[in-house]
């Protein structure tokens, strides 16, 4: 058993060995890259430039980063761009919400009053958390916080997974401008 363990190993090692020592030197039915122009004498060439490579594709951001999220956390607090307005705590109900919500009842609008953020808790640092707007009125926008469940397989860098409850930024969209509407946040699943 042993013995065609190491002889598994030894020939993955060679494969990946013999990949290393090809030649990088473009195939015998490819053109050079040099052409001459026109307005050159013969004997010169001219480099054609590469063609640009198709652009990376923009990964997903890491987990519990929403790109539509102006504000953000910062070691020193919350970092509020400008054109991003705190709501008044008076028009923000937050008495729903649990006590260990770190930026409980802060809550920012932006994009003319149709962008509401706020953070919402995560239960770990390997999940994400959501905003839902479950109703809105002329008088009030009821918006429930949930936690999402934890990927399977946890964080794709293959890194821990703190058992922690981490702050999201998560962000709804209004149907007309908030105003002077009152806001009330509640947690669910």
């Amino acid at each position: 058993m042993r013995a065609l363990l190491f002889a598994t190993l030894a020939a993955v090692a060679a494969v990946g060995l013999a990949g290393c020592g090809q030649d990088s030197a473009a195939p015998a039915n490819e053109k050079p890259a040099t052409e001459t122009s026109p307005s050159e004498t013969p004997g010169q060439t001219a480099t054609k430039p590469p063609e640009n490579p198709k652009p990376p594709e923009n990964p997903k951001p890491p987990s519990g980063s929403d790109p539509s999220a102006p504000v953000s956390l910062s070691p020193t607090g919350v970092v509020v761009p400008d054109g991003v307005t705190k709501v008044p705590t008076a028009q923000v109900d937050s008495s729903a919400l649990p006590v260990y919500y770190e930026h409980r009842g802060e809550v920012w609008e932006f994009d003319g009053g149709r962008s509401l953020q706020l953070f919402a808790a995560a239960s770990s640092g390997c999940t994400d958390a959501e905003a839902v707007v479950l109703d809105q009125s002329a008088a009030d926008i009821k918006i429930m916080l949930r936690p999402l469940p934890r990927p399977p397989g946890g964080r794709p860098d293959g890194g821990a997974c703190t058992a922690v409850v981490t702050p999201r930024p998560v962000v709804v969209t209004l149907d007309a401008p908030l105003g002077d509407r009152t806001i009330y946040l509640a947690i669910g699943r």
